[in-house]
């Protein structure tokens, strides 16, 4: 996943233990790789 969307390992992890909020441009390419809206990703309530 790191690879596809040109980042570090370190990167994917801090974000998926919500210690790193991707840059906008990041979250909409995490929200591409899975197709999904990218409000069904993130909340930005968190």
């Amino acid at each position: 996943m790191a690879e596809r969307l040109d980042v570090s390992r370190q990167t994917v992890n801090a974000i998926e233990t919500g210690k790193y909020d991707p840059s906008l441009p990041l979250a909409f390419k995490i929200a591409a790789l899975f197709g999904r809206p990218i409000e069904s990703i993130f909340d930005p309530g968190e």
